[in-house]
């Protein structure tokens, strides 16, 4: 199956990058023009399921396409206009109209970029006033800052890179010139979203196995009349296959209270993971029993199902409703209820690593744990208190593990915190440079 991507802009950009996509004859690129950015909207709802990656034509649309939630990071992208495109749209206007512009207003490229090329070149000579892009909704805001250096004789020339802001310029009878992306540049941007088109492809083949583990009540009632047993696991049966068929899966009981849906990467999206943590909590309110649900990925089925079963293992640490999810790189990603979740690996690195924590009796998934909860919270530092927390486990438990890594080299006190009462002050440690 061919990989597909949809080109968004106004005709005169998407028939220039549509030129350079007759260099890739087995993708089929489709274009889409707009007269408004708010039609972008529409071509999007109506053409998402059908388009693998999305190529913008600027930054101006593709800004406008990601605040609004309409696109990802992941599934689109616009080419790279950078300082030498623009100083290659100013030869342009130079030689249009036979004279050397040293006063120019510019919009969009960063002051970093323009000095970066104005030292390289030594064309410090050039006198130029630059607003660097910062959101769609400030398009107006670009012309008249064009529009007011024009007017007080501060510039000759305007160049941007928006369509939109040349258009007007261009009504208000201001000299200006628009920056095009290059041939190399569409091409670039092409081969990168051809290569995670395939990658995405490739990842939502994969396959995925969903255990679903019941820990039955053992009250005497229960464990006499085990018919009762036996009408709770029906119903949870029927639930999941509700789960099963939204997944378009196969389910498979494997003993006693052990449940697995098989199903591929692409088929488990938030809502799956949504409706998993509420049937977590359904199955305890009304049937009084813990249900466990670990998701694993696989590059084959008994790798897949090899994570699950490592999935229940670390659900011994969780506390509240979860789902813990173990991908093939051994990445472990716990999510929780409230829609809060935390990253960590389990696998080791290098041998100064593996040395310094073999003796201390911590696991190197609790420290990747601590470590991706002060990433997330963005705290460097943290007291037993802070690790007490975020493991979901007793302060005495978070002062052993502290104990230990500090012995380990691993981490290291780099402050107090005074209470303000009696006792001793509260220490505070941080990761030591380089360990992690």
């Amino acid at each position: 199956m061919k990989i597909k991507i949809g080109v968004i802009g106004p005709s005169d950009s998407v028939n220039q990058i549509m030129a350079v996509a007759k260099e890739f004859p087995n993708t089929e690129i489709t274009p889409f023009t707009y007269n408004h950015l708010e039609d972008i909207q529409t071509i999007i709802q109506e053409n998402d399921v059908r388009v693998d990656q999305w190529f913008f034509s600027g930054i101006l649309n593709y800004s406008y396409a990601i605040e609004k939630n309409f696109v990802s990071y992941h599934n689109a992208l616009y080419p790279n206009m950078s300082g030498s495109t623009f100083f290659g749209t100013l030869l342009e206007a130079q030689l249009e109209n036979n004279q050397v512009y040293k006063r120019i207003s510019m919009d969009t490229i960063t002051n970093e970029e323009v000095e970066k090329i104005v030292s390289y070149y030594r064309l410090e000579e050039i006198n130029y006033f630059n607003r660097p892009f910062q959101s769609y909704a400030g398009q107006n805001d670009e012309v008249e800052f064009h529009e007011e250096l024009f007017k007080q004789g501060k510039t000759d020339i305007a160049i941007t890179f928006i369509w939109e802001t040349y258009n007007e310029l261009k009504r208000k009878g201001i000299p200006v010139f628009r920056v095009t992306p290059s041939y190399l540049s569409i091409e670039q941007t092409f081969r990168i979203l051809i290569e995670r088109a395939k990658t995405s492809r490739y990842k939502n083949a994969q396959l995925a196995v969903i255990g679903c583990q019941v820990n039955m009540s053992t009250s005497v009632e229960d464990i006499h009349y085990s018919f009762r047993m036996k009408h709770k696991e029906i119903e949870l049966r029927r639930t999941l296959l509700f789960i099963t068929e939204k997944v378009h899966g196969s389910l498979l009981q494997i003993g006693d209270g052990l449940f697995l849906i098989f199903t591929t990467r692409g088929e488990i999206g938030p809502q799956s993971e949504a409706e998993l943590l509420s049937v977590i909590h359904d199955v305890k309110e009304q049937e009084d029993m813990e249900l466990l649900i670990t998701i694993g990925y696989g590059e084959t089925v008994s790798q897949a199902e090899q994570h699950v079963r490592k999935g229940f293992h670390h659900q011994k640490d969780q506390h509240i409703a979860s789902i813990v999810i173990i991908d093939e790189d051994e990445t472990i990603t716990v999510k929780h209820g409230d829609d809060t979740s935390v990253s960590y690996k389990t696998i080791e690195l290098g041998e100064s690593w593996r040395t310094k924590i073999q003796h201390t009796g911590v696991s190197p998934g609790v420290v990747h744990r601590i470590f991706s909860y002060s990433k997330r919270y963005n705290h460097e530092q943290f007291t037993a208190q802070d690790l007490s927390r975020w493991l979901k486990g007793t302060d005495r438990n978070a002062r052993r593990i502290i104990t230990l890594l500090e012995k380990a080299n691993i981490i290291e006190q780099c402050g107090e915190i005074q209470s303000g009462i009696r006792g001793r002050p509260r220490r505070v440690f941080s990761f030591k440079e380089n360990e992690i």
